[in-house]
């Protein structure tokens, strides 16, 4: 086997270890058929290197700039059936070649990783963890015995079959190491594109196949390891961008499973005799971990946004290096056009045929409905631009036996008075203006709105002009946060019923109506949520929301429960969100009030970010109450349409959730013990509940939005605590 050594360098600023690099790769006991050093646009260094190195094939890089194209046009000159590459910064152990090649032997291993040993510039710092040796691209503790099958090596030390480059093309631009700018594994998305195509190759550890990799002191630093972890959890998301987060991510959980828990534990055990030094190396651990996980979910959100692609669409092979200078560079990432989401009804007892819809639809989004009924939702994808009729014969099969009791008829003399409460800060005046002038289309005989400024800042001005005429009226609370906003609304309605919308949502013809009939005709019911949809899906964020969610509302069925009867909901009364969420919700005033209102910690615009919604449902339910759930009284709600507030409001929902919780066992201690024997049963009906309400066939969120969530629920106590201390202060 023919074997070449490629070197990339980019700076001057290494040229006495590059001279070390290049000068370890002669002296091996089995010799390279060549060694070319792939200089990364640096005029200067080229010029010095092809002075003095006359021995080695000195080449520019023709393709886009940084570690990733310095490879490719490494690989595009060379001539070996095996390509090795090292470090311009590391020195190879005089065996090195020849153990790292000697496991190509078996036509079963398509590439091997080499052992990378931390060359300390000054002291070793004992602080430092050994498991998180990746940071200074060294092997680290958590690695398998030698001959051992890994998912990817380490840059630094590593060889691969040229059919690998022949069959899946090269490194892929946008995750290579640019310059300064501490990004990387390119190595790890090609092995695993290569695994991919062929799952019956493996790439090998080989720990005697040795290079000592320098370590300067300014690596020794936090500045440096946290810029390292968090810019390699970025790489891992643009990774599993490209091949998936299962194999992306693969290793490492595996080694946040194992690896770090032994690192944590053996910083404890020092103690005794290094006490500085092995708190500071458990602090780095839980760090490191954290701010890489902090760097895939901010990574993860960034690819969903500009998405990578890899970077050269042709196979690199000795035959395209003659065409090198016609390859254009490819930036690092294009944007994947979005296409709009139709809102489609589809009446079950309808004629249908094909449904055409607007050019370049790509998908749809289906309400199944019968008299005038919502029976479910689905995403169909339409690449055609057409909804055909055999995927609306899928949906007649679904959907086909159920059915839903038409309510009963209550005459306007007996429907009760209603006042609604609509809550805001007006950031999008238009939405709160087209919220109004639905209101103010409702066939209902008597109702109210009360409008609630809760805009606290000094310059607030008026709200703009809106329909409603004398039917509305505005009232202002100072304090921040929709339960102080909603408390000031209760108190300022003159009807039984107190029904609470927000300023984003439109509400349907007969809305009102179906509120005010179950309340007729259930003198028992005293808090009632209704069906919530989405008014538009205009964006990637809001189809998210959908997905991940499920929506706000979690059933498309009349429900009823309380102490004495709630069969079918063995959480009840701990998981109130079936029932209703702050968007279309309605109480007896009285037994609201009885309650004490929303706790004015809680909910959007306090520290608590939310929770007070679901936490009257609560209170309600578990002093006796009968709440219920109406499916006809429907709103639609208009998501956050940018993927930051998608993520701030799943963020927020964790924290409200746990923040929630956490006001119930400081009020309640007596409820710790019913809430712990649910817990599991709650955590498993909280992930089937959602995987079976999601309308499209695979999610298309990102895999880090259960991370963000869960970092929210780790924060909603905390939040909580500090919401009441605020409060208190006031």
């Amino acid at each position: 086997m023919r074997t070449s050594v490629i070197i990339c360098a980019y700076t001057m600023d290494r040229w006495d270890a590059l001279v070390a690099a290049v000068d370890s790769c002669r002296h091996q006991t089995l010799s390279p058929i060549e060694i070319i050093l792939v200089v990364d646009y640096n005029a200067e260094l080229e010029d010095r290197a092809r002075g003095e190195f006359l021995d080695v094939c000195v080449v520019a890089n023709h393709l886009t700039k940084g570690l990733s194209g310095a490879r490719n046009s490494g690989v595009l000159v060379s001539k070996g059936d095996i390509v090795v590459f090292l470090d311009d910064d590391a020195y190879a152990e005089d065996s090195w070649l020849e153990n790292l090649t000697s496991p190509f032997k078996d036509d079963e291993v398509a590439g091997a990783g080499g052992w990378i040993v931390p060359l300390w510039e000054g002291r070793e710092p004992l602080w430092f963890p050994r498991t998180f040796y990746w940071v200074l691209g060294c092997s680290y503790d958590g690695l398998p015995e030698s001959g051992s099958t890994i998912r990817n090596p380490i840059g630094a030390s590593m060889a691969m079959r040229r059919s690998v480059f022949s069959e899946v093309g090269g490194f892929t631009d946008g995750i290579g190491r640019v310059g300064r700018v501490p990004l990387g594994c390119e190595e790890t998305e090609l092995c695993i594109r290569y695994g991919q195509r062929h799952p019956e190759q493996r790439i090998v550890l080989v720990r005697d196949a040795i290079v000592h990799h320098r370590v300067p002191e300014s690596r020794c630093t936090w500045k440096y390891f946290s810029s390292r972890c968090w810019a390699e959890g970025i790489s891992k998301a643009a990774v599993s961008s490209l091949v998936g987060p299962g194999d992306g991510l693969s290793a490492e959980r595996a080694h946040v499973a194992k690896a770090l828990p032994r690192e944590f534990i053996g910083a404890v055990a020092l103690m005794g005799r290094y006490r500085g030094a092995a708190l500071s190396r458990a602090f780095h651990t839980v760090a490191g971990a954290m701010l890489a996980l902090a760097g895939l979910i901010r990574g993860t959100f960034e690819f969903r946004r500009h998405p990578l692609r890899p970077a050269l669409a042709m196979p690199l092979t000795t035959d395209a290096a003659s065409t090198v200078g016609h390859i254009p560079p490819v930036a690092d990432g294009h944007r994947v056009q979005w296409r709009p989401l139709e809102l489609l009804q589809f009446d079950l007892d309808s004629q249908y045929q094909d449904v055409s819809l607007a050019d370049g639809a790509r998908a749809v989004w289906v309400e199944v409905t019968r008299n005038g009924n919502v029976l479910g939702r689905q995403v169909i994808d339409t690449p055609l631009s057409v909804l055909p009729a055999h995927e609306l014969d899928g949906l007649v099969r679904r959907f086909r036996g159920v059915d839903l009791a038409s309510p009963p008829i209550v005459s306007d003399e007996d429907l009760p008075r209603i006042s609604v409460v609509l809550p805001t800060v007006c950031r999008r005046p238009d939405e709160l203006i087209k919220a109004l002038e639905r209101l103010s289309e409702q066939e209902y005989p008597h109702y109210e709105v009360v409008v609630v400024d809760n805009r606290t800042g000094p310059d607030a001005g008026d709200l703009p002009p809106f329909a409603g005429g004398d039917r509305v009226r505005v009232v202002v609370e100072k304090v921040a946060g929709v339960s102080s906003a909603r408390n000031r609304g209760v108190a300022e309605s003159t009807a039984p019923i107190v029904v609470f919308i927000d300023d984003d949502v439109l509400v349907e013809p007969g809305w009102l109506r179906a509120l005010g009939t179950r309340f007729a005709t259930q003198p028992e019911l005293n808090a009632l949520g209704g069906l919530i949809l989405p008014a538009v899906l205009d964006s990637r964020a809001q189809l998210w929301f959908e997905e991940y969610f499920g929506g706000f509302s979690q059933s498309f069925h009349p429900k009823t429960a309380s102490a004495r009867d709630h069969d079918d909901d063995e959480m009840f009364p701990f998981a109130p969100g079936r029932y209703a969420a702050g968007a279309n919700m309605a109480f007896r005033r009285e037994a609201l009030v009885d309650a004490g209102g929303f706790n004015p910690v809680l909910g959007t615009g306090t520290l608590a970010l939310g929770g007070e919604d679901l936490a009257v449902f609560l209170e309600l339910a578990a002093h006796g109450s009968t709440i219920g759930f109406e499916p006809s009284a429907v709103v639609r709600h208009h998501h956050r349409t940018h993927e930051k507030e998608f993520r701030r409001q799943v963020f927020g929902y964790g924290a409200g959730l746990t923040a929630m919780y956490s006001d119930l066992i400081v009020r309640q201690p007596r409820q710790i013990i019913p809430m712990v024997a649910l817990a599991r049963t709650g955590l498993r009906q909280l992930k089937l509940s959602r995987s079976l309400r999601m309308p499209s066939a695979t999610p298309s969120y990102p895999s880090t939005t259960r991370l963000v969530e869960l970092l929210g629920m780790m924060y909603g106590p905390i939040a909580y605590f500090r919401s009441r201390y605020r409060f208190a202060k006031m």
